[in-house]
């Protein structure tokens, strides 16, 4: 078989089998769970590795540092769909959400960043959102108890999972006809929140999912640690190293909102008593 064939089979693939493993899980261990899982990177993270296949350092350094300022715009969605989804039907809140990134992505892709100034926006973006208190979201929702048992249909999750493969290869193929700069945004665009979204939504409820988003904010801060290491270190590191060590810091970024949750409950349940 072609490598021309091959490549791309892989990629959806990959891609599809990381997307339906999330959904399952995000469904099964609840808001904070399916928050945590909702912000791995399983669109970005296959998008960037193929990208280092096929472009050097400089471009995926310039990419990643792209990416990390666009994850404040996914902050924006999450913070507009959180304060929405209680109020409005599902397409209406989720399509501000969706304009919300939207225009938020095309004011910040018209500034010369770096990365401190990334780093202040993201602040900004999140401080804000993680102020929000998630247990009001969830109480301003009409369905409260924030679960409705339904039997999933069977297309949901190919549909879902072939979504993010299509998006992932259309990024990698338009790469180097949009540039460093454009592909880092479009790499960010949060398919795999919205598709977890339609999915999860009727299943669960406004409640369940206006708290999965605010959840979100907090593990979403790691995701845009990962995406500025990624930036930092891809030149001097190379960008395999450098790959590797953004994943690290993911995963002990959620490693310690499992932890901070845990410290949590424990002392919630010693004051019970």
């Amino acid at each position: 078989m072609s490598i021309l064939v091959l490549a791309p089979l892989v990629r959806a693939l990959t891609t599809a089998l990381l997307v339906v493993s999330a959904s399952v899980a995000a469904e099964a261990l609840g808001p904070f769970w399916g928050a945590l899982i909702a912000a791995m990177p399983v669109s970005t993270g296959p998008a960037y590795v193929f990208l280092a296949m096929r472009h050097g350092p400089d471009f995926i350094a310039a990419s990643a540092l792209a990416s990390f300022v666009a994850n404040a715009s996914t902050g924006i969605f999450l913070i507009v769909y959180a304060r929405l989804a209680p109020r409005i039907s599902a397409w209406p809140a989720l399509g501000c959400a969706v304009l919300a990134w939207l225009a938020a992505s095309l004011a910040l892709h018209g500034f010369a960043w770096t990365p401190l100034r990334g780093v202040v926006t993201n602040l900004l973006v999140y401080g804000v959102g993680c102020a929000l208190p998630v247990a009001a979201v969830g109480r301003s929702a009409r369905d409260p108890d924030g679960r409705r048992p339904m039997q999933r249909r069977w297309f949901e999750l190919p549909i879902r999972a072939a979504a993010v493969a299509v998006f992932v290869a259309a990024v990698v193929a338009l790469s180097a006809a949009i540039g460093p700069a454009a592909t880092g945004m479009a790499a960010v665009f949060p398919i795999s929140l919205i598709s977890l979204i339609v999915v999860v939504r009727p299943r669960l409820g406004a409640a369940a999912v206006a708290v999965l988003a605010a959840n979100a904010l907090r593990a979403m801060i790691g995701f845009g640690l990962m995406l500025l290491v990624l930036a930092c270190t891809a030149k001097p590191l190379g960008t395999a190293p450098a790959l590797i060590i953004a994943l690290a810091v993911f995963l002990c970024w959620s490693a310690c909102l499992l932890l901070w949750r845990h410290a949590g409950q424990r002392r919630a349940a010693s004051t019970r008593q």
